[in-house]
C-alpha cells in the first residue's frame, strides 16, 4: 500500500500510529529489524546451549521460576502460555485499539530484545494488513507483568487458535488464516513469553485517548469562544497583559485560542450592565490551560512509551540477557489517571457554560430555555440536564485506578491496573464529548437567537459546521442521536478538518 509504514527501522511517530490504527495504512517490518531481530535470537539459542537459566524459558513462571524445564517442555510451555492466557471478559476492544495493539507488539519485538524470530513479527503485521483482527476482550488485565490476558488474545490467532474479526464478523482464526493464505505458527523458545508480555493493550488505549483528547482540548476553546459570544462576555480576560504576569503556558495558549476565534465579533463590542463574566467564561484560559499543561506530561509519556521495549527477559547481542520490570505499566497508569482528570474538568466547565446559556442570569439578549416561544417549548434546557448527569459520571471515573494493586503470586506481588485507568479515561473522553457537543448546540442555537448580529467570522465557520448535523430548533424535537453524532465528530477530528480547511487555526 503506498506510504506503508515501516517497523524497526525508526522510532514510530505519533501519526504514523494514528494512520495505521484510525486510516488502516499498511506496516511492513524493515529490513534492518529483521536483521537485528536474528542476532538477538542467535544470543538467546547460545545462551540456552550452554545451560544458562532464563526466567520464563526454561523455567516455570512466577513462583514456579526454581523449576527448570526440560529442553523438550520448552516449546510446549510457550504454545500453554498463549492458550492459558486467553481467559479474558467483557466488552471486546474496539477495531482501532486491536490494530494499535498488533502494530505496538511488532514494534516491540522488531527492537530484538524479546529474542523472538522475524516470522512472529511478520505474522503480527499480516493480520493487520489483512484486517484479521483478534477478538480481544477488555477486561482481564493487571498491567504487570504487562497486559497478559489481552494478549492472550490477541496472539491465539498467531497459531490458529481462538477468533478474529474478519470483515465484520467473528471467524475462527485458523480459517481465517486459510481464508487468507497465512499459516499458522509454532512458537519457539521465548516465542510465547514475548508475546504476553509488555503494555500493548494499556498502550494502545493511551494512544488512542492522547489522539481523541488533544481534539477535545482543541474543541473546548472553541466551544468557549461561541459561548463568549453568545453570552456578550469581556474579551479582556484573554488578553497577554492578563496572563503574561501569571505564566502558565497552557494559559497563554488557550487565550491566544479564543483571541483568534473571536476576532471581528460584533457581539462583544456592546456594552454591558454586568462588569465581567461568571467563572465558567471568564476562567477559561486558567482552567482549560491547566488541562493543556497536564496533557503534556500525559503525551510525552504516552509518546514515549509508543517506542519503549516492555518485555522480560531482555536478550543482548553480547550473549547476556536481564530480568528485570519493564512490562511494569505504572508509566501509563498514572498519565491515564491525569487524563481522566483533566478532560473531565472541560466537561465540568463547558456544563457550567450550557447553564448560563440556557438559563441566562443576565439579559445578555436570550430568551429563556433558548427557545423562541419559551411559554410553549422547553427548547434546549433539557439538554442541561444530560450534561450534568454525564458530568457527574465523570466524577465517579475519577478515583485513581493506579493506586490500586492486585497481587496474584508471591512474586508478581504490585500490578498498576494501567488498563483500567485508561478505560476508564477513554470513557470519560467519550461523556466529555457529549457534553461539549451540547455546549456548542446550545451556544450556536443562541448565536441564531441573536442575528442580525453575527458571531467572528471563525465561530460563523464552527456554527456552518454544526448547523450540518444539527439544524436550528425552532420547537421542541428529540436530539439525542444529533447529539451523540457531533460528539462522535469532534472525536473523529472533524471540526479540526473542517476548520483547518478555512484557514481557522486552533492550537
Amino acid at each position: 500500500m503506498t506510504g506503508a509504514v515501516t517497523v524497526g527501522d525508526h522510532a514510530l511517530s505519533l501519526d504514523e500510529y494514528r494512520r495505521v490504527t484510525e486510516l488502516g495504512v499498511h506496516a511492513t517490518l524493515a529490513p534492518e529489524a529483521v536483521s537485528r531481530m536474528e542476532r538477538h535470537r542467535a544470543s538467546l539459542l547460545r545462551q540456552l546451549k550452554a545451560g544458562t537459566r532464563m526466567y520464563g524459558v526454561n523455567t516455570g513462571y512466577g513462583a514456579d521460576s526454581v523449576t527448570t524445564l526440560a529442553p523438550d517442555e520448552i516449546r510446549t510451555v510457550q504454545r500453554n502460555t498463549i492458550l492459558s492466557h486467553a481467559v479474558g471478559t467483557g466488552a471486546l476492544a474496539g477495531p482501532e485499539i486491536v490494530r494499535g495493539m498488533l502494530l505496538l507488539k511488532a514494534n516491540v519485538l522488531a527492537q530484538g530484545f524479546s529474542g523472538a524470530r522475524p516470522l512472529i513479527a511478520t505474522r503480527l503485521l499480516d493480520l493487520l494488513n489483512h484486517d484479521l483482527l483478534p477478538v480481544v476482550p477488555e477486561q482481564g488485565s493487571l498491567a504487570a507483568s504487562g497486559d497478559l490476558v489481552p494478549s492472550g488474545h490477541l496472539a491465539a490467532p498467531l497459531l490458529g487458535e481462538a477468533e478474529v474479526i474478519a470483515g465484520g464478523k467473528r471467524t475462527p482464526s485458523a480459517r481465517a488464516l486459510a481464508d487468507s493464505r497465512l499459516e499458522a505458527v509454532e512458537l519457539e523458545e521465548k516465542e510465547g513469553l514475548a508475546l504476553v508480555n509488555g503494555t500493548a493493550f494499556s498502550e494502545a488505549l493511551a494512544l488512542a485517548a492522547v489522539l481523541r483528547g488533544e481534539r477535545l482540548l482543541r474543541a473546548a476553546d472553541i466551544a468557549a469562544a461561541a459561548t463568549l459570544q453568545a453570552m456578550k462576555g469581556f474579551i479582556a480576560a484573554f488578553e497577554p497583559r492578563v496572563l503574561e504576569p501569571r505564566p502558565f503556558s497552557g494559559a497563554l495558549l488557550v487565550a491566544a485560542n479564543v483571541r483568534r476565534l473571536s476576532e471581528g465579533a460584533p457581539l462583544l463590542e456592546n456594552p454591558r450592565s454586568r462588569v465581567h463574566d461568571p467563572y465558567c467564561i471568564r476562567c477559561v484560559p486558567q482552567v482549560h490551560g491547566a488541562s493543556r499543561d497536564a496533557f503534556d506530561y500525559v503525551k510525552k509519556a504516552v509518546v514515549t512509551e509508543l517506542n519503549a521495549c516492555t518485555d522480560n527477559p531482555l536478550v543482548f547481542e553480547d550473549d547476556t540477557h536481564a530480568s528485570a520490570g519493564n512490562f511494569h505499566a505504572q508509566p501509563l497508569a498514572i498519565p491515564m489517571d491525569t487524563m481522566t482528570v483533566l478532560v473531565a474538568e472541560l466537561a465540568s466547565i463547558s456544563q457550567r457554560r450550557a447553564q448560563h446559556l440556557v438559563a441566562p442570569v443576565y439579559d445578555v439578549g436570550l430568551p429563556q430555555k433558548l427557545s423562541p416561544a419559551p411559554s410553549q417549548n422547553l427548547g434546549l434546557f433539557m439538554l442541561n440536564t444530560t450534561a450534568s448527569a454525564l458530568v457527574s459520571e465523570n466524577r465517579t471515573f475519577a478515583f485513581p485506578a493506579s493506586v490500586d494493586s492486585m497481587a496474584v503470586d508471591t512474586t508478581e506481588d504490585h500490578v498498576s491496573m494501567a488498563s483500567v485507568a485508561a478505560r476508564k479515561t477513554l470513557s470519560v473522553i467519550a461523556n466529555t464529548a457529549r457534553v461539549i457537543a451540547i455546549e456548542l448546540i446550545c451556544a450556536c442555537q443562541a448565536l441564531d437567537l441573536h442575528d442580525p448580529v453575527p458571531p467572528s467570522p471563525a465561530i460563523a465557520e464552527l456554527k456552518a459546521w454544526v448547523r450540518e448535523a444539527v439544524p436550528f430548533l425552532p420547537v421542541d424535537r428529540p436530539l439525542y442521536n444529533e447529539i451523540d453524532a457531533l460528539a462522535e465528530q469532534l472525536l473523529r477530528g472533524d471540526l479540526d478538518a473542517r476548520l483547518t480547511e478555512r484557514g481557522v487555526a486552533v492550537d
